[in-house]
């Protein structure tokens, strides 16, 4: 199928909506889009393409139309935060509702999950992904973290596969591990361990969030690619059946502390490497 600037849908990814501004504003000033590109230094098919997101305007023709139309530097802000921002419109949305959340319940099975990482493994994180500006996303994710402490903070049930603590880089993994165990230690906190010895189980078929809050239950799973915002009953259903069962796997709250104390152990045992001159 064919993009056109009438099957935009804003809400897709801030490029969509700079792109679908961009249109609204042309025709409130009733300009076609030869007129706009002569405006830029661009021909019509260029506006076109810009107005359809097949293609991104630069910053500098963007500054032009700012200033021309007087809209306050409104599409030089929209191209830096769609440049900048990784986060796709969808989890930005998630965001929200778990800064909202009473509730929050979280799977995890190849990472740690983001509001339990520490600013070393989050740049670890942000790097593997080859994603721009990894200081400022790892800003945003620890910034995303005062969800579970601040005041009336939810309760937080935390189901994680044991796979994930084996693969913590090594200069990050005390820090890592340490902080764990702080969060476990949280009053409103729940974190359970599914061993390796529990073998396959519902939880590894990916991470994914169930936030309730007081207005609504919304999820959200991760993918390699761009994740999904879930509102549908009965996804939302087989969510919460997934998590119950992979729950059904994990060690008590307990033992998953001590069994993070046991690594914690084992690690700050290690062998220290020399540094060669």
């Amino acid at each position: 199928m064919i993009t056109t600037a009438e099957s935009i849908d804003p809400m897709a990814d801030l490029w969509s909506l700079l792109a679908r501004t961009l249109r609204i504003h042309r025709k409130q000033h009733r300009m076609s889009q030869a007129e706009v590109g002569r405006l830029v230094a661009a021909d019509h098919k260029t506006v076109s393409n810009w107005e359809a997101n097949r293609n991104h305007p630069p910053v500098d023709a963007l500054r032009t139309l700012d200033a021309t139309w007087g809209t306050g530097g409104l599409f030089e802000a929209l191209h830096h935060f769609a440049s900048t921002t990784q986060a796709p419109a969808q989890f930005l949305a998630f965001a929200e509702y778990e800064s909202l959340a009473t509730v929050l319940r979280i799977n995890g099975v190849a990472f740690i999950p983001g509001l339990l990482q520490t600013p070393a493994y989050a740049e670890t994180a942000f790097t593997l992904e080859g994603l721009p500006d990894v200081e400022g996303q790892v800003a945003q994710r620890m910034a995303r973290q005062a969800v579970i402490t601040r005041d009336g903070a939810p309760y937080v049930s935390v189901v994680l596969t044991e796979n994930a603590l084996l693969v913590i880089p090594s200069s990050a993994r005390l820090e890592q591990l340490t902080r764990l165990t702080e969060v476990a230690d949280l009053p409103n906190v729940t974190l359970r361990l599914v061993p390796l010895s529990a073998g396959p189980h519902p939880g590894l078929v990916g991470a994914f969030y169930l936030a309730t809050t007081p207005e609504r239950e919304v999820g959200f799973v991760e993918t390699p690619a761009r994740g999904r915002l879930v509102t549908e009953t009965d996804d939302l259903r087989r969510l919460t059946v997934a998590f119950d069962r992979a729950s059904g796997h994990a060690l008590s709250a307990a033992a998953t502390r001590e069994r993070l104390r046991e690594m914690i152990e084992e690690h700050s045992n290690d062998p220290v490497e020399e540094v060669q001159p």
